[in-house]
Protein backbone atom coordinates (compact mmCIF):
# COMPACT_ATOMS: atom_id res chain seq x y z
CA UNK A 1 0.00 0.00 0.00
CA UNK A 2 1.36 3.29 -0.75
CA UNK A 3 1.65 6.39 1.29
CA UNK A 4 1.12 9.99 0.45
CA UNK A 5 1.82 13.00 1.78
CA UNK A 6 -0.06 16.55 1.20
CA UNK A 7 2.84 19.37 0.16
CA UNK A 8 1.95 22.74 0.49
CA UNK A 9 1.76 24.43 -3.13
CA UNK A 10 3.45 27.89 -3.80
CA UNK A 11 -0.15 29.67 -3.95
CA UNK A 12 -1.65 27.89 -1.03
CA UNK A 13 2.24 29.09 1.16
CA UNK A 14 0.89 33.04 -0.19
CA UNK A 15 -2.99 32.19 0.92
CA UNK A 16 -1.76 30.42 4.48
CA UNK A 17 -0.02 33.67 5.43
CA UNK A 18 -3.45 35.02 6.28
CA UNK A 19 -4.68 33.55 9.77
CA UNK A 20 -7.56 30.82 9.36
CA UNK A 21 -9.19 32.35 12.16
CA UNK A 22 -9.22 35.62 14.69
CA UNK A 23 -6.07 37.17 15.17
CA UNK A 24 -5.27 38.38 18.60
CA UNK A 25 -1.94 40.46 18.63
CA UNK A 26 0.29 42.10 21.26
CA UNK A 27 3.78 40.68 22.75
CA UNK A 28 3.66 37.03 25.00
CA UNK A 29 1.16 36.73 27.49
CA UNK A 30 -0.92 39.50 26.81
CA UNK A 31 -3.17 37.65 23.59
CA UNK A 32 -3.18 34.98 26.04
CA UNK A 33 -4.51 36.85 28.92
CA UNK A 34 -6.87 38.87 26.80
CA UNK A 35 -8.52 35.09 25.45
CA UNK A 36 -8.20 32.55 28.59
CA UNK A 37 -12.18 33.09 29.45
CA UNK A 38 -12.61 32.11 25.88
CA UNK A 39 -10.80 28.83 25.65
CA UNK A 40 -11.53 27.88 29.24
CA UNK A 41 -14.04 24.98 29.31
CA UNK A 42 -13.27 24.38 25.42
CA UNK A 43 -12.12 21.17 23.82
CA UNK A 44 -8.67 22.39 22.88
CA UNK A 45 -6.27 22.19 20.59
CA UNK A 46 -2.96 24.02 20.60
CA UNK A 47 -0.82 24.20 17.79
CA UNK A 48 3.09 24.97 18.79
CA UNK A 49 5.69 24.93 20.91
CA UNK A 50 5.37 28.94 22.11
CA UNK A 51 1.38 28.46 22.16
CA UNK A 52 1.34 24.96 24.02
CA UNK A 53 3.96 26.75 26.38
CA UNK A 54 1.71 29.84 27.36
CA UNK A 55 -1.72 27.99 27.50
CA UNK A 56 -0.13 25.72 30.12
CA UNK A 57 1.39 28.74 32.02
CA UNK A 58 -2.45 29.96 32.43
CA UNK A 59 -3.25 26.74 33.74
CA UNK A 60 -5.22 25.53 31.19
CA UNK A 61 -4.72 21.88 29.79
CA UNK A 62 -5.06 21.53 26.25
CA UNK A 63 -7.15 18.81 25.31
CA UNK A 64 -4.59 18.07 22.11
CA UNK A 65 -1.42 19.40 21.54
CA UNK A 66 1.13 19.29 18.96
CA UNK A 67 4.66 20.74 18.70
CA UNK A 68 7.98 20.05 17.41
CA UNK A 69 10.52 21.74 19.81
CA UNK A 70 11.65 24.05 17.09
CA UNK A 71 10.10 28.10 17.32
CA UNK A 72 11.12 30.49 14.06
CA UNK A 73 13.39 27.92 12.80
CA UNK A 74 15.95 27.68 15.67
CA UNK A 75 15.32 24.88 18.51
CA UNK A 76 13.26 25.43 21.48
CA UNK A 77 12.45 23.29 24.28
CA UNK A 78 8.87 24.25 25.64
CA UNK A 79 8.01 23.53 29.49
CA UNK A 80 5.63 21.66 28.11
CA UNK A 81 5.56 18.64 30.91
CA UNK A 82 2.23 16.97 32.02
CA UNK A 83 0.65 13.30 32.13
CA UNK A 84 -0.67 13.44 28.50
CA UNK A 85 -0.22 10.46 26.00
CA UNK A 86 3.04 11.25 24.03
CA UNK A 87 2.41 10.26 20.36
CA UNK A 88 5.26 11.05 18.04
CA UNK A 89 5.36 11.45 14.23
CA UNK A 90 7.33 12.61 11.51
CA UNK A 91 6.01 15.80 9.33
CA UNK A 92 8.65 17.27 6.67
CA UNK A 93 8.68 20.87 6.54
CA UNK A 94 5.21 22.02 4.05
CA UNK A 95 3.51 18.89 4.41
CA UNK A 96 0.86 17.43 6.02
CA UNK A 97 1.67 13.53 6.43
CA UNK A 98 -0.71 10.72 6.44
CA UNK A 99 1.30 10.14 9.41
CA UNK A 100 0.18 13.62 11.37
CA UNK A 101 -3.56 13.19 9.87
CA UNK A 102 -3.76 9.85 11.81
CA UNK A 103 -2.11 11.20 15.01
CA UNK A 104 -4.31 14.15 15.27
CA UNK A 105 -7.44 12.03 14.53
CA UNK A 106 -6.26 9.46 17.63
CA UNK A 107 -5.36 12.02 19.29
CA UNK A 108 -8.52 13.79 19.42
CA UNK A 109 -10.18 10.47 19.64
CA UNK A 110 -8.26 9.86 22.65
CA UNK A 111 -8.70 13.68 24.20
CA UNK A 112 -12.62 13.00 23.63
CA UNK A 113 -11.87 10.07 26.14
CA UNK A 114 -10.57 12.36 28.95
CA UNK A 115 -6.92 12.00 28.22
CA UNK A 116 -4.40 14.56 27.39
CA UNK A 117 -2.44 13.88 24.17
CA UNK A 118 0.66 15.46 23.48
CA UNK A 119 2.09 15.36 19.72
CA UNK A 120 5.92 15.72 19.25
CA UNK A 121 6.32 16.03 15.60
CA UNK A 122 10.07 15.43 14.43
CA UNK A 123 10.15 17.92 11.09
CA UNK A 124 7.31 21.03 11.28
CA UNK A 125 4.24 21.11 12.54
CA UNK A 126 3.34 24.43 10.89
CA UNK A 127 0.33 23.07 9.08
CA UNK A 128 -1.08 20.93 12.03
CA UNK A 129 -3.79 23.33 12.11
CA UNK A 130 -5.25 22.12 9.51
CA UNK A 131 -6.49 18.34 10.75
CA UNK A 132 -6.47 20.00 14.33
CA UNK A 133 -9.76 21.27 12.82
CA UNK A 134 -10.99 18.78 10.55
CA UNK A 135 -11.10 16.25 12.98
CA UNK A 136 -11.45 18.44 16.15
CA UNK A 137 -15.24 18.50 17.25
CA UNK A 138 -17.50 21.37 16.41
CA UNK A 139 -17.21 23.97 19.03
CA UNK A 140 -13.87 23.04 19.56
CA UNK A 141 -11.15 25.69 20.08
CA UNK A 142 -7.80 25.22 17.88
CA UNK A 143 -5.10 27.71 18.53
CA UNK A 144 -1.96 28.90 16.68
CA UNK A 145 0.82 31.35 16.66
CA UNK A 146 1.31 33.72 14.10
CA UNK A 147 5.18 34.37 14.45
CA UNK A 148 6.31 38.29 15.87
CA UNK A 149 2.39 39.10 15.81
CA UNK A 150 0.01 37.17 18.10
CA UNK A 151 -2.20 34.40 18.62
CA UNK A 152 -5.14 32.61 16.05
CA UNK A 153 -7.98 31.71 18.18
CA UNK A 154 -10.21 29.06 15.29
CA UNK A 155 -13.68 28.26 16.88
CA UNK A 156 -13.96 25.29 15.04
CA UNK A 157 -17.58 25.59 12.48
CA UNK A 158 -19.36 23.18 9.67
CA UNK A 159 -17.90 26.71 7.34
CA UNK A 160 -14.00 26.10 9.11
CA UNK A 161 -14.18 22.37 8.97
CA UNK A 162 -14.90 22.53 5.13
CA UNK A 163 -12.38 25.45 4.35
CA UNK A 164 -9.93 23.11 5.98
CA UNK A 165 -10.60 20.25 3.51
CA UNK A 166 -10.73 22.93 0.63
CA UNK A 167 -7.25 24.28 1.52
CA UNK A 168 -6.35 20.33 2.07
CA UNK A 169 -8.12 19.23 -1.34
CA UNK A 170 -5.66 22.24 -2.84
CA UNK A 171 -2.34 20.68 -1.59
CA UNK A 172 -0.09 18.70 -3.96
CA UNK A 173 -0.21 14.83 -3.21
CA UNK A 174 2.83 13.03 -3.21
CA UNK A 175 3.24 9.37 -3.30
CA UNK A 176 5.82 7.55 -1.55
CA UNK A 177 6.80 3.92 -2.95
CA UNK A 178 3.74 1.36 -3.53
Amino acid sequence: MSDFYFLLTPQLREELKEPLGELIRGKIPEPYLRIKDRIKGAFLVTVGDVVTENVLKLGIEPNLAVYDHRTKRRDYNPDVDSNAVVLTVKNPPGTVTKALLNAVRKGVGIALRGRSVHIKVNGEEDLAAIPAVLYAPTGSVVLYGQPDEGVVLIKVTPECKRRCARILSRMEVVRNGD
